[in-house]
């Protein structure tokens, strides 16, 4: 967002033929701070001075505290800042009566608003079903949002007519990353017919049936690979480390992966590398394969 508007500014002046200088804050001394704000010419272009993490700048508090008013600013000066403005600098920038642009992300509701506006600068049009595909493949990510809409932009073409959700579909088969938790949290909290429902939502929405099976290979993977490590001895801070994988994640698995013998994993990854084998010659029985996976993980009923 900071870096939208930013440009969004940019583009604003120099459509009124106005130069830009951009400086880093901590290059931003007192004397550059009075070269920058006494230096409007009559015959000259006009400069835009834009100074980037301007709080940092060492010298940046007293030289405000010195201003009677933002009017005493010529030509025009503009502070960037990412994160919180510190509240020494808030008082200042109120007492000289700053225009302040906030460049908070959206809230989630929010986003598909988002995308509807960065669409249009990208020209296309998105329908509904589109926006709500796009949306459910990105999250609400706005760099994401932006990467993705560059890519599709190139690849479709663009006009007044509105997007489908079956045009861009194809070019959405990516799984987020929330969505590959979800899948192995729930496995690990063996609840299993909600893990069904997922991946079933999954491929209903168009979700390469591949993605998913690289997901619950990677699930057995981790369960093989803590399980042994477990027998050998090593912490959960060690397993941590060895498997690069976070301390919350291992403790998730260890519940679950005493109540299961390694061969119950091993024979659910060699199904894994059976679908992938299978799917990849033939795309037939794709729910059927990462059902028969879920089973395979289910225990044994009781007699």
């Amino acid at each position: 967002m900071l870096n939208l508007t930013s440009n969004t500014l940019k583009s604003h002046w120099r459509a009124a033929d106005w130069t830009m200088e951009r400086i880093e804050g901590t290059a931003f001394t007192a004397e550059r701070f009075l070269q920058t704000t006494s230096s409007r010419s009559m015959f000259e272009p006009q400069q835009m001075t834009i100074v980037t993490q301007a709080f940092a700048s060492p010298d940046m508090f007293d030289c405000l505290k010195k201003l009677e008013s933002t009017k005493s600013i010529q030509p025009a000066l503009c502070l960037m800042h990412g994160g919180e403005i510190p509240a020494k600098f808030q008082k200042e920038l109120a007492r000289l009566g700053a225009f302040i642009i906030g460049c908070d992300e959206p809230a989630p509701w929010e986003a598909k608003d988002f995308l509807s506006d960065r669409a249009k600068s990208h020209k296309l049009n998105l329908s509904s079903e589109a926006s709500n595909l796009f949306l459910d493949s990105t999250g609400s990510d706005l760099i994401k949002i932006e990467n993705e809409l560059k890519k599709i932009s190139l690849i479709l073409e663009t006009g007044k007519s509105p997007v489908s959700g079956d045009a861009i579909r194809p070019y959405l088969d990516f799984l987020r990353e929330d969505n590959a938790f979800k899948v192995d949290q729930l496995l690990c909290q063996e609840a299993y017919p909600q893990a069904l429902l997922l991946l079933k939502g999954l491929l209903d929405r168009g979700e390469s049936s591949l993605a998913i099976l690289a997901i619950l290979a990677m699930h057995c993977r981790k369960a093989l690979q803590i399980q042994a490590g477990m027998k050998s001895g090593h912490t959960p801070a060690d397993l941590s480390r060895e498997l690069r994988l976070p301390t919350s994640v291992v403790q998730n698995y260890l519940p679950y992966i005493r109540k299961r013998s390694a061969v119950t994993f091993q024979r659910a990854l060699n199904l894994c590398h059976e679908a992938d084998r299978r799917l990849k010659s033939i795309r037939h029985g794709e729910e059927a394969w990462l059902d028969r996976i879920v089973w395979e993980l289910m225990p044994a009923p009781k007699a």
